[in-house]
């Protein structure tokens, strides 16, 4: 189940910096009073010619002693709304004395709330910088830039093969084929490693387009092999498209769709 947030208990610092990003220096903040805010939300209405806000909040004036604005039974005794009508006008003008107060004030949460949005939107550069040595900024290539978020979780992910199989297929959209098994040279199978070897199907690709695509995924593979293989296993990762019929006259790419035997003893 999805929670939906509700619109009452998003802050205005966080309204404002979202819709204008630009004018954190000129907004002048009205206070309202906390009165409000038990039925609506925390801007209650926004002047944007005037770049004002006026908020459901308690102000400066709040801190100050009662008696300053209405002593003890101000209001008692004959004319009633008189009095209470320069008491109200009293508080006003109060409230415009310490408005400064109030503008400052907001103004500078508008500021820490902007430094919070950045922070956040910028964490997972500083935790891949911080905790990998990775720098996301710097990197270039598509593939590794949109796998490098799963570094967070290379604890869990690392000789997952299955899990690889999959990242493959979404990433480049198309069948990937995984075949295990073991790795050699010529000493012999008793001096063997792990081996896992992944073929990306991707059919009719031309010389030049196969080369394209094969230099743009070197560098990826070699962060394949950094991160999510373990030290002692061998991993390939190769693009092929061996289903093709073979036409006399037609031009083959060595390794994409002509065939070469390596030495692999594969398991299934």
């Amino acid at each position: 189940m999805i929670n939906e947030t509700d619109l009452f208990d998003i802050n205005a610092e966080f309204l404002l910096n979202y819709l204008y990003p630009d004018q954190t220096d000129q907004w002048q903040a009205e206070c309202a009073g906390t009165f409000y805010r038990n039925y609506s939300p925390d801007i209650l209405s926004i002047e944007k010619d005037k770049t004002t806000v006026r908020l459901a909040r308690d102000g400066f004036l709040r801190l100050l002693p009662q008696g300053i604005i209405a002593p003890d039974n101000a209001l008692k005794g004959k004319d009633f709304e008189q009095k209470y009508e320069q008491l109200k006008k009293k508080e006003e003008l109060l409230k415009d004395l310490f408005k400064p107060i109030d503008t400052q004030n907001f103004r500078f949460r508008l500021h820490i709330e902007k430094e919070i949005a950045q922070l956040s939107g910028n964490k997972l550069t500083l935790l891949l910088k911080q905790y990998f040595n990775f720098n996301l900024e710097e990197e270039k290539n598509p593939y590794i830039r949109k796998t490098a978020p799963l570094l967070l979780l290379i604890s869990q992910l690392r000789a997952d093969f299955s899990f690889l199989r999959t990242l493959l297929k979404h990433l480049f959209e198309c069948s990937v084929e995984m075949t295990t098994g073991q790795y050699t040279w010529d000493e012999g199978y008793e001096y063997s490693q792990p081996a896992v070897f992944y073929y990306l199907i991707i059919p009719n690709l031309t010389n030049e387009a196969y080369n394209e695509l094969k230099q743009a995924i070197n560098p990826f593979i070699d962060f394949i092999r950094e991160w999510f293989i373990p030290f002692d296993t061998h991993c390939s990762i190769s693009i092929k498209h061996h289903d093709c019929p073979f036409v006399l006259g037609k031009d083959l790419t060595l390794d994409y769709n002509t065939k070469i035997n390596t030495f692999i003893n594969p398991t299934y």
